[in-house]
């Protein structure tokens, strides 16, 4: 009897270790502890065969009950891990490319500012005297014509004193012109004159009505600018513009009987181009600025005149003077 109760504790036992197995197996899956594992109870004759002794056969004796067969336990199968959600990814944010600063535009290099000058002296409206150097040079101011002091003709001397009163004792800029000499048959420096302050020494005094703008032979820097200027004097009647020198000066007539000359005539305002006729009697005109103007006299009793404009003078039959 005590052989039958061992057995059967035999066969309980080995079903409790299968079961214990068999869920070992299946933590392991769940938590991923590695790959699935199967575990087979294999017993022991002893624990499958009858323990009971009946003969070879192993049948049971008289008045006892056949033994129950053991229940071998079934592997336990791995139950699979649920599929994980995949985590939608987030779409990429393009990152603004910074766009390049346009270039910088060339500016145009600015012309490099004289040197500014002692001014010594002041010959009239449109000729000054500067230290260069350690040289007096007489400067003759471009694009400006104005009365001769030599001559008393009309705003003679007010021009004069308008040019002292911009540059005498103070020192100015010259610039040079590219488009004129760099001296004239005079000897002279051919210069734009520049104040301290930035102002065009021969604009302001065509502003003014001191002088007139003046082309010699061609078209300098700024002279748009001093046409412009002459062009507001005039309409103003100022200076040169002004009924005090649009009349012109005619020659005293000598007393009768009187073997003199008449004087010379002096220019009106606005004829300022000497007529003159060589003693070969070829007619000679001279503008202002031009090598023998001022020593060019006019003497109307030889049937030399003033004219206004060269075209003028071409047209009665002078010539332009090649100096």
């Amino acid at each position: 009897m005590s052989k039958r109760v061992l057995g059967i504790t035999l066969a309980c036992l080995a079903a409790f270790v299968a079961l214990v197995v068999g869920a070992t197996t299946v933590a392991a899956v769940v938590f991923g502890a590695g790959a699935r594992s199967e575990s087979t109870l294999e017993l022991t004759p002893e624990a499958t065969a009858n323990p009971v002794a009946g003969g070879a056969s192993g049948a049971p004796t008289e008045g006892e009950a056949p033994s129950a067969s053991p229940t071998t336990a079934a592997p336990a199968t791995a139950r699979p891990l649920p599929s994980a959600t995949p985590v939608p990814t987030r779409a990429a944010v393009p990152v603004p490319v910074a766009t390049p600063a346009p270039p910088r535009p060339t500016t145009t290099p600015r012309r490099t500012a004289a040197a500014l000058l002692p001014v010594v002296g002041v010959t009239d409206g449109d000729t000054i005297k500067v230290r260069v150097g350690g040289v007096t040079e007489r400067v003759r101011v471009i694009g400006i014509d104005t009365p001769e002091l030599r001559g008393d003709e009309c705003w003679a001397q007010k021009a004069s004193s308008k040019m002292q009163s911009l540059v005498q004792s103070r020192s100015v800029r010259l610039v040079a012109d590219p488009t004129q000499a760099d001296r004239d048959g005079y000897g002279r420096l051919l210069r734009h004159v520049v104040t301290q302050d930035g102002r065009l020494a021969a604009q302001v005094l065509i502003e003014g009505g001191f002088g007139k703008e003046y082309t010699y032979d061609a078209a300098y820097e700024h002279r748009s600018a001093y046409l412009a200027a002459q062009k507001r004097a005039k309409a103003k009647r100022l200076g040169v513009w002004s009924a005090a020198c649009a009349a012109p000066v005619l020659a005293a007539r000598p007393p009768a009987g009187s073997t003199g000359t008449a004087a010379p005539v002096k220019p009106s305002g606005t004829c300022v181009i000497k007529g003159n006729i060589s003693s070969k009697g070829e007619k000679i005109y001279h503008v202002p600025g031009g090598g023998s103007y001022d020593v060019t006299v006019i003497t109307p009793s030889k049937g030399e005149r003033w004219f206004c404009t060269e075209q003028e003078a071409v047209a009665a039959g002078w010539r332009r003077a090649r100096n």
